[in-house]
C-alpha cells in the first residue's frame, strides 16, 4: 500500500511560524562562552570481549592534547572536550591501535564509545573500531566478516539526504543496493527479492521491524527503530559468515546501544517519524547498571487531533517504543535485556471520501489496514576466562498483519472482497560460545531454537465462482533448528581466513541444509584483495505453507505447499579495494549467485516462481509448487569514497547486474528484480561557525538514476472480458518502466548552547518533481489501464532538542 500524505498551506505556515520562533531563540545563543563535554568509553578485546586494561586514549585534535589510561573494567573518561568533532587514537602493547576519525563532541549528550582492540599478530596496523559515532568503519563489527559488508553509523543515516532517519533507506547508497518505491524501504540487492533480507537486533533473528508493512514482507512505509538508539552496525550483501542464516539476499546487524550510566539524559524531536521522547540514565548513582527507554507517535495524526486537513480520507496513525537495559554484574557477568514495538493502521474509506480528497483505491472501495510488531529478549555474558566468554538469550517476537477491503456495490450494500488476518509468533533460545586459543586463532560455536506459532486466516471473493473462498485458514506450530561452527585463522595481521558451517532443519516437513562458508582477505599496504563463498538457504514464507487449492468438483479445499524445502543459493564474491590518497578509496567487487531448489508450479507450465514475491502487501495463491525451479544473479559493483574531512564527504557506487530465472516452463527470463543498473552519487559539505566552531551548518544532496521496475504487459482484452485483470504470462517481466531518477537534497543545522543541542533539518526529496512510474493494473470500474507514479516534490523536516 503506498500512502501520499500531502499537506495544506495553513500547515506550511504554521511550520514556517514555528521555525521561526525556534531559530530566533537559538540564535542568540550563538556566541556563547566556551562550550565543553566530557566523554567516556570501554576498551575491548575483539575477540575475547575481555576489558583491555591500561589502554592509553588520546584526542590529538585538542590543544594541549587530552588523554587517558583505562581503568581495570576497561573504561576511560576525558573531561573539558570542546565541542565540534576530534581525532582520537587507542593503542596498547600487544594490539593493532585504533583511530577514531571525526567523533562528533556535542553539549546535549556525553558520548560512550565501545572500542574492540585486534590482538597484534605482525607489525602492520589494522584499524578496528566500533563505536556509534565514526562516519565509516574500515573494518567490520563482525570480525568473521570477509566480504560484501559495510557497517554505517547512525551519525551517517541522520546526516544522508533522502534516508529519513531510516537505516533500510540509508543502506540504498550502497553498491549493489536499489529501494524500488519511494513510499516504503525495502530494499532489492543484487537483483534479489526483498523477502531475502534478515532483520537481526541484539544478537537474535527478529519480525519485520517496519510499520504499515505486508505478509511475509521485510519492509514498510516507515521503521520502528529508531536511528538515535542505534550503535554502529552491519549491512552485509552476500557470502555471509556462518552467523546468519535462513535467508539469502541481505543481513542486516543492528546494536542498540547502551543508555548513560552515569547521569540522566533527555530528548525530544518531531519530524516525519513521529513525534519523539526519550529519557536514558542510571538506576542508582552507585549502580554502572542503565536503562534507555523512548517513545513515538504519529505526527499526522497529532496534526489530524490539531485540525490539520490532508486531502485523504484517513489519516496514517502510528506509536513505537524502545527500552533497553543492561546491568553490568561484577567483571564476570552482564544482564541485558531489550524491547521494541509498534503499530500502525489507516483507514481508506471511499464511503466516506470528500469529493476534493486524493483517492488511492481502484474506485468504490473501503480498505482497512494495519500492522503490528514487537521483539524482545534478554541476554546474560558469561566472562568465563580471559579467553573465553558465553552468551545465552532468549527471545519473542510477534507480527500482527490485519487487511479487510470491502467493495461498495451501491449506496447500502457492501461485498467483502479480501480479508486477511494473520498472526505470528516467535519464541527462540540461543547460546554462542566463543574462545581465542591465542592471537591467531578464534573459535565461535553458536545454536538457536525457534518455535513459530501461526494463525492465517485469507479469504477473498472470486467472480469466476461467485462466492468467497479460502486461501489460508491454519493455527499451529513448527519449529526450526540451526547451529554453526566458525573458525578463525589469522596467519599473519596482513592475511586472515574465516571458515565455518551453518546447518538449520525445518521440522514442519523436515527440511534440512549443511551449508558451508569461507572468505580471505589479505591487505597489502593500500590494497586489500577479498574472496568469499557460501552456500544459504532460507525458509519460504510462511503462510506459503498453508496455501489452500480449491477443488470445484468437490467443493474442497488441499493443503499442496507443506512438503517445501528450502530455497538454496551458492554466493561467490571477490574482492579489491585500493586506499590510493589520504580519505580517498576505490572499491570493487564482481559476484555470481546461483539458485536453486526454488519454488515453481508444479502441474502448471507458466512463468511463477517464488523468486518473483516481493515488494507487496501481499502475495498471490501460488498452489502446487515444487522445489524445481532455478536462478541466476551476476554483477559488478564500483565504489568511489571520500572518508568526510577537511569539511566534506563524497560517496558514488555504480551497479551493473543481471537477476534471471526459469520457471516451468523451462524458458529463461529476468526476475522482476532485475533493473540492470543502478548508480548513486552522494555528498555534502559541513561549515561550522560560533565562537570556536561549536555549531554546525551542512549541505547534503543525493542522485539515484537506476533502470525501471520490470513488469508483465496487461491483456486489456480478456482483462475486460473477466472483468479482473489478466496478464499476458508468455511475456512475464519482459517489459521495463523507464529509468528511474531522483535528486535530494537536505539542509541542517547543529547548535550547541550551554548544556543542549538542537538540530534542525529540512529536506526536499525528488526536487526535480521526475515523475517516476511505480504501477500499472487494470480497473474493472473504469475497464482501462491505470498508471501509479511515486511520490513527486516531497519536502519534509526535523527539529531534535538533547539536553
Amino acid at each position: 500500500m503506498n500512502i501520499h500524505t500531502p499537506y495544506s498551506a495553513s500547515g506550511r505556515s504554521t511550520v514556517i511560524m514555528v521555525l521561526n520562533l525556534l531559530l530566533t531563540v537559538i540564535t542568540s545563543q550563538l556566541f556563547a562562552q566556551h562550550y565543553t563535554q566530557s566523554l567516556r568509553g570501554r576498551v575491548l578485546d575483539k575477540d575475547s570481549k575481555i576489558p583491555i586494561v591500561s589502554a592509553s586514549v588520546i584526542i590529538s585534535t585538542t590543544n594541549p592534547v587530552l588523554g587517558e589510561y583505562t581503568a581495570i573494567n576497561g573504561e576511560f573518561i576525558i573531561k573539558n572536550i570542546p565541542v565540534g568533532r576530534h581525532t582520537i587514537l587507542v593503542q596498547c602493547i600487544g594490539y593493532n591501535p585504533a583511530i577514531l576519525n571525526n567523533i562528533i563532541i556535542s553539549t546535549g549528550k556525553e558520548l560512550f564509545l565501545n572500542i574492540e582492540l585486534e590482538p597484534k599478530v605482525t607489525t602492520i596496523r589494522t584499524i578496528t573500531i566500533t563505536d556509534s559515532s565514526l562516519i565509516r568503519k574500515r573494518d567490520n563489527i563482525n570480525s568473521m566478516i570477509s566480504i560484501s559488508a559495510q557497517t554505517f553509523s547512525p551519525e551517517e543515516t541522520n546526516r544522508y539526504a533522502g534516508s529519513r532517519i531510516d537505516p533500510s533507506r540509508m543502506v540504498a547508497n550502497f553498491a549493489g543496493v536499489f529501494a524500488g518505491n519511494d513510499s516504503r524501504n525495502e530494499v532489492i540487492v543484487r537483483g534479489n527479492s526483498p523477502l531475502g533480507v534478515l532483520w537481526r537486533l541484539e544478537g537474535i533473528d527478529i519480525p519485520n521491524p517496519n510499520h504499515f508493512t505486508g505478509q511475509g514482507a521485510s519492509g514498510g512505509a516507515l521503521s520502528i527503530l529508531n536511528n538515535n538508539l542505534l550503535s554502529a552496525s552491519d549491512f552485509l550483501t552476500g557470502a555471509f559468515p556462518a552467523d546468519y542464516g535462513n535467508k539469502i539476499a541481505a543481513a542486516f546487524d543492528l546494536r542498540l546501544r547502551n543508555g548513560n550510566n552515569k547521569k540522566y539524559e533527555f530528548t525530544s524531536a518531531m519530524g516525519i517519524n513521529g513525534l519523539e521522547a526519550g529519557i536514558e540514565g542510571p538506576f542508582t548513582k552507585r549502580s554502572d547498571a542503565s536503562f534507555l527507554i523512548n517513545y513515538r507517535y504519529s505526527t499526522f495524526a497529532l496534526f489530524d487531533a490539531l485540525g490539520l486537513q490532508f486531502g485523504v480520507s484517513g489519516v496514517p496513525t502510528y506509536q513505537d517504543g524502545t527500552v533497553k537495559i543492561n546491568i553490568p554484574v561484577g567483571l564476570k557477568h552482564n544482564l541485558s535485556l531489550f524491547a521494541i514495538g509498534g503499530y500502525s493502521n489507516v483507514d481508506v474509506l471511499d464511503s466516506k471520501r470528500d469529493s476534493a480528497d486524493w483517492q488511492f483505491t481502484s474506485g468504490r472501495q473501503n480498505i482497512r489496514y494495519g500492522s503490528a510488531m514487537y521483539a524482545a529478549g534478554i541476554s546474560h555474558t558469561w566472562f568465563i576466562s580471559g579467553k573465553t566468554y558465553s552468551k545465552l538469550t532468549v527471545s519473542r517476537g510477534f507480527n500482527r498483519l490485519r487487511i479487510k477491503v470491502d467493495t461498495l456495490l451501491n449506496a447500502t450494500d457492501i461485498r467483502e472482497n479480501y480479508l486477511n488476518r494473520t498472526n505470528e509468533y516467535t519464541n527462540a533460545i540461543q547460546y554462542l560460545w566463543s574462545t581465542k586459543f591465542n592471537e591467531k586463532n578464534t573459535l565461535r560455536l553458536q545454536a538457536r531454537y525457534t518455535l513459530y506459532t501461526f494463525s492465517y486466516l485469507e479469504n477473498y471473493y472470486e467472480n469466476l465462482f461467485k462466492q468467497t473462498l479460502t486461501l489460508a485458514d491454519f493455527s499451529g506450530d513448527a519449529a526450526l533448528v540451526n547451529a554453526s561452527v566458525q573458525w578463525q585463522h589469522r596467519f599473519s595481521n596482513a592475511l586472515k581466513l574465516n571458515t565455518g558451517i551453518y546447518a538449520q532443519q525445518f521440522l514442519l516437513n523436515n527440511s534440512r541444509s549443511v551449508e558451508p562458508r569461507a572468505g580471505l582477505v589479505y591487505t597489502r599496504g593500500n590494497h586489500t584483495c577479498r574472496l568469499g563463498y557460501g552456500l544459504h538457504s532460507q525458509m519460504q514464507p510462511p503462510v506459503i505453507y498453508f496455501f489452500k487449492s480449491y477443488v470445484p468438483s468437490t467443493d474442497t479445499y488441499v493443503e499442496t505447499n507443506r512438503s517445501l524445502g528450502f530455497t538454496k543459493a551458492h554466493h561467490l564474491v571477490a574482492g579489491y579495494q585500493w586506499a590510493f590518497l589520504s580519505n580517498w578509496i576505490l572499491k570493487s567487487e564482481a559476484y555470481m549467485q546461483y539458485l536453486f531448489n526454488v519454488p515453481i508450479h508444479k502441474y502448471y507450465i507458466n512463468s511463477v516462481s517464488v523468486l518473483n514475491l516481493g515488494g507487496d502487501v501481499g502475495f498471490p495463491n501460488f498452489d502446487s509448487l515444487a522445489n524445481r525451479g532455478i536462478g541466476r544473479n551476476y554483477g559488478v559493483e564500483l565504489t568511489l569514497e571520500k572518508i568526510f574531512s577537511k569539511g566534506y564527504y563524497f560517496l558514488g557506487n555504480i551497479s551493473l547486474f543481471n537477476s534471471e530465472y526459469r520457471g516451468s516452463d523451462l524458458r529463461w527470463r529476468y526476475t522482476k528484480f532485475s533493473n540492470h543498473y543502478v548508480v548513486s552519487l552522494l555528498s555534502g559539505y559541513e561549515f561550522n561557525f560560533g565562537k570556536q566552531h561549536k555549531n554546525a551548518f551542512t549541505l547534503d544532496a543525493r542522485i539515484g538514476y537506476a533502470g525501471g521496475i520490470r513488469y508483465t504487459p496487461i491483456d486489456l482484452e480478456q482483462s475486460q472480458v473477466q472483468n479482473r485483470q489478466v496478464l499476458v504470462d508468455e511475456k512475464a517481466f519482459s517489459k521495463q518502466y523507464p529509468s528511474y531518477f531522483r535528486a535530494d537534497i537536505k539542509v541542517a543545522f547543529k547548535i550547541n548552547t550551554r548544556s543542549i543541542t538542537h538540530s534542525l533539518f529540512i529536506t526536499v526529496e525528488n526536487i526535480t518533481n521526475h515523475r517516476n512510474i511505480l504501477q500499472q493494473f487494470y480497473q474493472p470500474n473504469t475497464g482501462q489501464v491505470r498508471t501509479d507514479y511515486q511520490l513527486g516534490r516531497f519536502p519534509y523536516g526535523g527539529y531534535r532538542i538533547e539536553f
